[in-house]
């Protein structure tokens, strides 16, 4: 059997999302303690605050109990105006939002061969953009 993740994703997906232990409990109508009983393994969900919990994430059942969905705090850090920053090795912050965020827990929940893809269809986007637009402007200077 699979080692259960649960747990730990939900408490790292609401912190990545920036909501409360009340706002959860709420959306999947449970009680804040019950939930946090949930969020620290001392009660296990059941199917339905499961199925809850994946539709407001918009992520699998299955990612949200099997995959480590934690987010390296190295790369991820809080901004003072409430927004996640990813933060380079060469220390420049890019703002995330929630929506970055769950983008960003997906995309490292996808397998390497597919990670790689994206990657690649995202550096293929962006030529094809600077290409359009340097033949509209063509005195744009790169940046």
């Amino acid at each position: 059997m699979r080692d259960l993740k649960l747990m730990d994703n939900m408490r790292e997906l609401r912190i990545i999302n920036g909501y409360s232990q009340q706002f959860i409990s709420n959306y999947i109508h449970i009680a804040r303690q019950t939930y946090s009983l949930y969020e620290t393994g001392r009660r296990l969900p059941d199917l339905k605050t499961v199925c809850g919990l994946a539709d407001l994430y918009h992520i699998s059942i299955d990612l949200l109990l099997y995959t480590d969905l934690s987010v390296d705090r190295n790369q991820i850090s809080d901004s003072p105006s409430g927004e996640y920053m990813a933060v380079s090795s060469e220390s420049n912050a890019i703002p995330l939002n929630g929506t970055d965020a769950r983008m960003l827990t997906n995309y490292k929940s996808l397998p390497p061969e597919t990670q790689q893809e994206i990657r690649e269809y995202i550096l293929f986007k962006k030529r094809r953009l600077e290409a359009r637009l340097s033949s509209e402007n063509p005195n744009r200077s790169e940046a």
